[in-house]
């Protein structure tokens, strides 16, 4: 979880670092230049949602396999528990 955190940080200061630099340097007027920061702006925002869904879809897949797991482990310590009184 804390590599997704460490990847939220990097495009958040990619994005600050990039709009920075594209304000000192920019060779359009300010309403262009604008239009173009919150276009990319945008598209860091909809790169940053699909990176979230993709980790929260593992992680949702990794909690179903653990909770599988652990029914099953669970079941089969039912079955020996069981084994252990009939005999």
């Amino acid at each position: 979880m804390s590599s997704t955190g460490g990847i939220v940080a990097g495009l958040l200061a990619g994005c600050a670092i990039g709009i920075g630099l594209g304000v000192l340097y920019a060779p359009d007027k300010g309403e262009v230049t604008r239009k173009k920061m919150k276009a990319k702006a945008k598209e860091k925002t909809d790169e940053l949602e699909v990176t979230f869904e993709k980790s929260m879809t593992k992680i949702r897949d990794k909690m179903d396999e653990l909770i599988v797991d652990l029914e099953k482990k669970l079941e089969d310590f039912r079955s020996k528990e069981k084994e252990e009184k009939v005999v």
